[in-house]
């Protein structure tokens, strides 16, 4: 089992926040609808180019363009996915295994969720055992161990939108199509993944 991970920090010091996590400012509220207008991370401003590091050890589980996110990554460990956004470039891969304080890639203001002038990254936390992206978000505490995080999770198959299969399930968790074969592993009593069946989740390590 994984200890609980601690916080880290995704930039120096000198970058500030611009936008804490549930503020409302008018000009950003648009972006914001699903999260009832608040603000569902914490926004440091920071001009482009600059290096943004991982917040703890996990996996790359994204790292691709967002309509909204610009390009985003990323990374879960346990229960917990969190997400830098708005980025210029990255610095790692999908599927690979990062640590807390390595370089994931570089600040930026991609994206539509962003202001002309207000280069920044975004920082958000997810629960993702939350049954809506309102309730999946919460706060983040630099410095701390994240208490709402567990080592594994279970997870509800919904085949309503895309069907379930071990390797979709392995790609989206792991990172990795052959992480199926560690996701069955640990839900060896399954034959088929039928809409309502309940499997285990297992961390990345």
């Amino acid at each position: 089992m994984q200890k609980v991970p601690v916080l880290v920090r995704p930039v120096d010091s000198k970058f500030k926040v611009w936008q804490g996590f549930g503020d409302i400012r008018p000009e950003t509220t648009w972006a914001y609808a699903e999260f009832g207008g608040q603000h569902s991370g914490v926004d440091f401003y920071m001009p482009a180019g600059n290096e943004v590091r991982c917040s703890f050890e996990g996996v790359v589980v994204r790292r691709e363009f967002h309509k909204g996110m610009g390009n985003v990554v990323g990374v879960r460990n346990g229960n917990i996915v969190a997400l830098y956004a708005h980025l210029s470039g990255f610095k790692i891969n999908f599927g690979e295994i990062v640590g807390a304080g390595d370089p994931i890639g570089l600040s930026g203001n991609t994206g539509a969720a962003t202001l002309p002038d207000v280069p920044h990254l975004h920082f958000e936390l997810r629960n993702i055992t939350k049954p809506s992206l309102k309730e999946m978000v919460f706060e983040p505490v630099f410095g701390k161990p994240i208490k709402q995080w567990r080592d594994t999770f279970t997870y509800q198959i919904n085949n309503q939108n895309t069907v379930k299969t071990w390797r979709f399930l392995a790609l989206r968790y792991l990172g990795d199509e052959d992480g199926w074969i560690k996701i069955k592993g640990v839900n060896s009593q399954l034959k088929k993944l039928k809409d309502g069946t309940k499997i285990v989740i297992p961390n990345y390590v």
